[in-house]
């Protein structure tokens, strides 16, 4: 069988790709940067180099494949990440009508169901939409939780402050986080296996809290007294765009966060009475100690 993976060589689509070629599949895999592909052309994948706010490109990529993996590009430089994701969630549903794909697994989040007030999220929301109206494919959206991956931003705040942290505090047991690689297995099971309809899945390897993260990951790394911090809003917003982030971007992930601590995005997931497998925060706080120590 033949997929198309997005994302280059990135969290998720790196160990999907991987998947899927030990699986003997055909596999291309989209990004702008040949550099960042060269480790999976290396292990048999063909690479397609484009952009992918280019529809022609997408068109070509797509030709001929039993399944895609579309996920939405990091969007720092956007005035408006709500827009641009459509934008995108346009172009593929563009390709995929022009190739007849007829099977898409979309990298979405938890959170998805609200469309209005939750910055890049509420962006995969409105992205699930547009594809949604694709008659005859079968798509299924993973809602994947907070990525573990992204507590490895704390490693400098770390050694330089002596403590985690973010501008959100969420309750433990109620915080629903992801390893990538558990996505990649959940995406890999979709396209191989077969999709039915429009569909959702939430994908959460563990469920925990920021006090609990901390406590694990210093236990871990030798400061067993390790406390998560709250920041400031303004503080947060600063430190965006100081990292080159558009003042529209800085905005949406304010706001992302701020529904994030008021735990509104988790409330679809609790009502819905999702199950959590995969790998636990126990085990992620070691491969957290492992890079902090490198």
């Amino acid at each position: 069988m033949k997929y198309v993976i997005t994302g280059s060589a990135g969290n998720v689509s790196k160990p999907l790709a991987e998947m899927l070629l030990q699986g003997g599949h055909d596999v291309t895999v989209v990004g702008r940067n040949p550099d960042n592909l060269k480790a999976l052309v290396a292990k048999g994948a063909k690479a397609a180099i484009g952009d992918l706010h280019d529809v022609a490109f997408l068109t070509d990529a797509f030709k001929g494949a039993d399944g895609v993996y579309l996920m939405l590009p990091p969007m720092w430089n956007s005035d408006d990440q709500k827009k641009e994701s459509i934008v995108f969630a346009e172009g593929f549903k563009t390709a995929i009508q022009a190739t007849g794909v007829t099977n898409a697994v979309f990298l979405s989040s938890y959170g998805a169901h609200r469309l209005d007030d939750a910055g890049a999220i509420s962006g995969m929301g409105l992205a699930e939409k547009v594809l949604n109206t694709l008659d005859g494919v079968n798509i299924l959206h993973l809602r994947a939780g907070y990525f573990y991956t992204n507590l490895l931003l704390s490693i400098d705040l770390i050694k330089t402050a002596g403590h985690m942290g973010n501008m959100f505090e969420i309750p433990d047991g109620t915080f629903t986080v992801v390893d990538p690689e558990d996505i990649a297995r959940a995406a890999a099971q979709a396209l191989t296996a077969g999709i039915k309809g429009h569909s959702f899945r939430y994908i959460v390897s563990d469920e925990s809290g920021t006090d609990e993260i901390a406590t694990l990951i210093g236990k871990e790394i030798g400061i067993p007294d390790l406390k998560w911090l709250r920041v400031p809003k303004e503080d947060f917003r600063n430190v965006l765009l100081s990292y080159g982030f558009a003042k529209g971007a800085a905005n949406d992930y304010v706001e992302m966060f701020e529904t994030l601590d008021s735990g509104r995005l988790f409330e679809h997931y609790v009502s819905s009475k999702a199950t959590y497998s995969g790998t636990s925060i126990e085990t992620f706080a070691k491969k957290f100690a492992a890079v902090y120590k490198q």
